[in-house]
């Protein structure tokens, strides 16, 4: 099992949010990803988790180049996956920030059907997303959630047959299941779900995995992806506690 963290970055230029230059938020960016790289992670996935509030799916143009000069001064001293995900759902962006840095994977969080999010309605753009992701240069893999966190999906809807969806329609190398919120843990009825639907080495959990539960996942998951629970006290907005790291990776290794 893989385990890969996350680095928040702080809002960046072009966000309403933005308080900071872009060399601090690099700086800080660096901190936590030597963190990581130095607790033994297996990979990160770089998230612009400041700009809030989120645009839904079209970031601006100094976001974007904001976003890409902040991957591409990032000092990576192993061989682990890199990820970029822009948030809220801006895959295009995502893919041109991954291939001008070179970096292995995206997240999309809705990249079929639709969820009702607190941007309001976002409809994936899988055809699009595809297209797009046939012209780049260099090879990048598609994570994508179902049932993605801070959304509910429409009335009716079954987690399996959207995890189904994504493998088999929609271009997903990966899918991520998710609790409701970020930090938050995953229903173990839907991981099942997930599982018996996406081939083995393709199924992540996006959210609420610790030092205390990261026991339960070791034969279902494929990877963790681990934001919240690596940062000092528990608290997301904070920095990354390589102490918290190399607990947890010790626990999966």
């Amino acid at each position: 099992m893989l385990v890969y963290g996350v680095v928040h970055l702080q809002s960046l230029p072009g966000s309403p949010s933005n308080r900071i230059s872009l060399d601090e938020i690099i700086d800080l960016a660096q901190e936590d990803v030597n963190n990581l790289i130095f607790g033994g992670v297996d990979g990160i996935i770089i998230e612009n988790f400041g700009d809030t509030p989120f645009v839904k799916d079209d970031i601006s143009k100094r976001t974007l180049a904001s976003f890409t000069t902040v991957v591409e001064n990032l000092s990576i001293e192993r061989d682990i996956k890199v990820g970029i995900n822009v948030l809220r759902n801006d895959g295009i962006a995502a893919l041109s920030i991954a291939e001008a840095t070179k970096s292995n994977f995206v997240r999309i969080n809705v990249l079929n059907n639709t969820m009702f999010t607190d941007q309001g309605i976002i409809e994936g753009k899988s055809h699009e997303i595809n297209q797009f992701k046939s012209t780049l240069n260099n090879v990048v893999e598609i994570y994508a959630d179902v049932f993605v966190k801070h959304a509910v999906p429409a009335p009716g809807s079954k987690i399996e047959n959207h995890a189904a969806e994504l493998i088999h329609r929609a271009g997903a190398d990966v899918v991520i299941v998710t609790g409701d919120g970020t930090g938050h843990e995953i229903n173990m009825d839907d991981l099942e779900k997930v599982r018996n639907i996406v081939p083995e080495g393709k199924l992540a959990i996006g959210s609420g995995v610790n030092a205390a539960n990261v026991g339960a996942y070791q034969d279902i998951a494929d990877i963790l992806i681990i934001g919240t629970s690596f940062k000092f006290d528990n608290i997301v907005s904070k920095k990354v506690d390589i102490n918290r790291v190399e607990e947890i990776v010790r626990k999966v290794k």
